[in-house]
């Protein structure tokens, strides 16, 4: 029995949970941010620590900081920021139901204390912008493009929030 690696088949999205957290873990500048909850996360010391901050290998933040399973890592009592990659949403598209839409979501959760960088930027929106760099207008494996719909704030305690940010795709039902 031939299936068609499509969205029509939903064994296709496990597929594709495990690229996206593979290119996630590629991602060095999403990486530092996430592993290193500094001022400063993209400089080899940390200046205010001296601590050492080398290359992360992403292999280590996944089902830690990088989450394919909806459920924080919760075995540390350190600080730490995570993105979880979930598909979401699946519905027969309205207008033409030859299609079907979904989307996939990222959840990026950061400790507030930790949001404000010395770049004059937030921790979340510079996760959010290599998320958007690496998968906006990305053709996944069987299921079309993903585009950019939306993100909203997330707050998830008063000392952990971010932003969930959602991608659509429409692909033949």
């Amino acid at each position: 029995m031939n299936l068609d690696k499509t969205q029509r088949r939903f064994s296709i999205m496990g597929e594709n949970t495990f690229l996206i957290a593979n290119q996630l873990m590629k991602n060095q500048r999403i990486c530092r941010l996430l592993k290193y909850q500094s001022k400063e996360p993209f400089k080899d010391k940390d200046p205010k620590t001296g601590r050492d901050q080398p290359d992360v290998d992403g292999i280590d933040l996944i089902n830690k900081q990088i989450l394919i399973v909806p459920k924080i890592y919760d075995d540390s009592t350190e600080k730490m920021s995570y993105i979880t990659a979930i598909f979401d949403g699946f519905a027969v598209n309205q207008f033409n139901p030859e299609f079907k839409v979904s989307t996939v979501r990222f959840d990026i959760a950061c400790p507030y204390d930790e949001w404000i960088l010395n770049g004059h930027s937030l921790r979340p929106y510079l996760i959010m912008e290599e998320v958007d760099k690496t998968f906006n207008e990305t053709k996944l494996k069987g299921i079309g493009n993903l585009q950019f719909y939306r993100a909203d704030n997330l707050t998830l305690s008063p000392w952990i929030g971010g932003y969930t940010m959602v991608y659509r795709i429409n692909e033949f039902n």
